[in-house]
């Protein structure tokens, strides 16, 4: 829960305003707090979200896992990262009392404090209407700093004001081997990254499917080095185009469990139908 200090007062804090930070939404969104004007004592991170086809910015490894968790769970529709406690803001500092009144301000000079949460979700209802929650995410041990604890409290009123859920998850929390798995797999999303043309693509899958079928028992390393021999492909083109089918649900393995390639291939299931991330993650808003 990074902590902006509008250290040139109020006109630094319009003018990013004014250049769009913290507002918008998808692919527009730009979040308040970014790795090149906040420092960390966490591993920043910048990473291309599935579903918003922007660059998202993270401060720890945290946040980063619980990234991958959003952006594989197909009820997830947009994920707005560092989101700013502005709009409607003063509705709840009337009911502050001067303990916490005091996390708004910087005490040495008097400028505003700006909260922001980690992340603000969107997610599919089941009425067809977007339903929203809002997470922060922070290392277990810093729950014991009351200071953490008094920006919690108001980043809850905030929210419990404007009707969202609300709720701290916890590095404990984040289940890693899935995050793990996510992070193996996710930048083989966008195939046209690497040349591959939608022809190629379609292309690749079915074969890669025939080779499935008919593999029973092999490994599926050997089975993918297979895949490069028969499509006269570099080495590793297999591996890419497996690890893109699983993160388009397009083939389905345990991600609760460590992705071994040594495994049988018959241990990998093709799913036709696509979006099938329930199978291993009801819901990240459960976390």
């Amino acid at each position: 829960m990074p902590v902006v200090k509008m250290n040139q007062s109020l006109k630094r804090l319009n003018k990013l305003i004014e250049e769009g930070y913290g507002q918008g939404e998808g692919k527009d969104y730009k979040p308040f707090i970014d790795v090149f004007r906040v420092t960390t004592k966490g591993r920043a991170t910048r990473i291309k979200g599935w579903k918003s086809q922007r660059v998202h910015h993270f401060l720890s490894d945290s946040e980063t896992r619980f990234f991958y968790l959003l952006d594989f769970d197909d009820e997830v529709i947009d994920i707005r990262e560092h989101y700013p406690l502005m709009e409607d803001l003063d509705k709840i500092t009337p009911q502050l009392d001067d303990q916490l009144f005091k996390r708004l301000i910087n005490q040495k000079t008097g400028e505003p404090l700006i909260l922001t949460t980690t992340f603000l979700v969107t997610k599919k209802g089941k009425d067809g209407e977007a339903n929203y929650y809002a997470r922060s995410i922070k290392d277990y041990r810093q729950l014991e700093n009351n200071q953490v604890i008094e920006r919690f409290e108001i980043q809850r009123r905030y929210w419990e004001e404007k009707g969202i859920d609300y709720g701290i998850v916890t590095n404990k929390e984040i289940p890693k081997i899935l995050a793990k798995n996510i992070e193996y797999i996710h930048s083989s999303y966008f195939l046209v990254e690497y040349g591959i043309t939608s022809s190629q693509q379609e292309l690749y899958q079915d074969i890669l499917f025939h080779l499935l079928v008919q593999a029973g028992e092999m490994p599926l390393n050997e089975l993918l080095t297979n895949f490069d021999k028969e499509v006269n492909a570099d080495k590793g083109t297999g591996l890419l185009i497996f690890k893109h089918l699983i993160a388009h649900k397009r083939l389905l393995v345990d991600m609760l469990e460590p992705l071994d390639l040594s495994m049988s291939a018959n241990q990998v299931l093709i799913n036709e139908g696509g979006d099938h991330s329930g199978h291993f993650l009801k819901s990240v808003d459960s976390i």
